[in-house]
């Protein structure tokens, strides 16, 4: 569960599992991330965003018409609303090198690396659990399994490495207007996902 008197002091419940916690500050992360976009006044160029937030216009639309109250309660969800592609091109030597200025990257290099340290993390824990709740392949849990918190850092530098949404624009609509506990929208999640040809 996640608590919240404003959006700086948000607390999630440390009697829940760490993976369940990881997933809940993972998306309260990305969505608050994503809603102080959406909100702002500057005019972004339209292919900065597109690079970024891939296949995300729809979600900004919306979160820059919600509030912040609203936007907690979406992220209140027991599920990853975000996924990442892990590909061979997310060499930690490789991604390290196309580090590039700017708030932008900067941000987004440390979301990458909180995600990829999450999905390690549930790897750790359960390997057959982390692949089915963040929909990773074996070779993709094996992959990223070999990695340590130095390789994560590299790879997150790497601009292919963002977090695009796993659950579809219904979903973010639909959790946002109805009163449903973590509990209902998680379920609701599971049949709301976006498939994998449809996420970028």
């Amino acid at each position: 569960m996640i608590t919240a008197h404003s959006e700086s002091e948000v607390r999630i419940d440390w009697r829940l599992p760490n993976y369940t916690r990881s997933i809940l500050a993972e998306n309260h992360k990305a969505l608050f991330r994503r809603w102080k976009i959406a909100r702002s006044t500057e005019l972004f160029d339209p292919r900065v965003l597109s690079r970024w937030f891939p296949g995300q216009r729809g979600l900004l639309d919306l979160l820059a018409v919600l509030s912040e109250e609203e936007v907690l309660r979406v992220a209140d969800t027991k599920a990853p609303l975000f996924t990442m592609t892990l590909h061979d091109g997310l060499r930690p030597a490789a991604s390290a090198a196309r580090v590039q200025p700017g708030e932008f990257e900067a941000a987004n290099r440390q979301e990458a690396f909180m995600a990829l340290s999450v999905r390690l993390d549930a790897i750790r824990t359960s390997t057959e659990q982390a692949c089915v709740q963040f929909d990773m392949s074996a070779s993709d849990a094996n992959f990223l399994g070999r990695m340590g918190p130095h390789d994560l850092w590299d790879v997150a530098a790497n601009p292919t490495a963002v977090l695009i949404p796993a659950a579809s624009d219904q979903f973010f609509s639909v959790a946002a207007a109805r009163e449903m506990t973590a509990a209902q929208r998680t379920l609701y999640m599971g049949v709301s996902k976006r498939s994998k040809d449809s996420v970028h």
